[in-house]
């Protein structure tokens, strides 16, 4: 069973499975809203802000096609930061109620909806590791690092350059200053929506 695909889903979840279209900019829902569903992108991508007592946001997840976010709603009464739809998207919606009934009938479901938490706790504490890194060519390379495909040394960017430097925790301007300083370096090359970076040099 995945949440991903409708179709593998008990009946009884298959017919309460609701659709959501965001354009660009769409905010789902506000931080502090009361809860009431889980979602899955089908389509497009959200970015997960979160507020602090500060007056700071830190972007707390992007979640792209196949990825959950708002776990937390079937367990919490608020939601705990912003949804807001990066570009045009789809969501699949799955109704808070009815969802934990499901977990609770179908242990297959459930499975999946705990893989789904622990790649999301991979990601955060990927995250946590790029803060706690003071140095911007620090991050950035460990970023590069990290998002690469396992035995690649290319990423590639489906979203814009300043909005990874809000991932990184780093101003638009630090960042290109530390891409240009690597570029100079060989330590990485950049062309239209991607970066190759060289561990030998780095």
């Amino acid at each position: 069973m995945n949440l991903s695909i409708p179709n593998s889903l008990p009946i009884t979840l298959q017919a309460a499975v609701a659709r959501r279209e965001l354009s660009a900019g769409q905010v789902l829902f506000h931080q502090g809203d009361p809860a009431q569903a889980m979602f899955v992108v089908e389509m497009g991508r959200l970015r997960l802000d979160r507020n602090t007592r500060e007056g700071k946001t830190t972007v707390f997840q992007v979640a792209r096609v196949g990825e959950s976010f708002a776990e937390s709603a079937l367990f919490f009464e608020v939601y705990s930061c912003d949804a807001i739809a990066e570009i045009p998207s789809r969501l699949l919606v799955y109704s808070k109620q009815l969802l934990r009934t499901a977990l609770n009938n179908h242990p297959a479901l459930a499975e999946d909806f705990i893989e789904r938490l622990l790649r999301k706790s991979q990601s955060l504490k990927m995250r946590l590791e790029l803060r706690s890194l003071r140095s911007a060519r620090d991050r950035v390379l460990h970023y590069l690092l990290v998002e690469a495909q396992p035995g690649e040394t290319t990423v590639r960017f489906d979203r814009s350059l300043k909005e990874v430097a809000g991932d990184l925790g780093l101003t638009p301007e630090v960042l290109y200053r530390t891409l240009s300083r690597l570029e100079r370096e060989g330590a990485i090359t950049r062309t239209k929506g991607q970066i190759t970076f060289y561990p030998s040099v780095a």
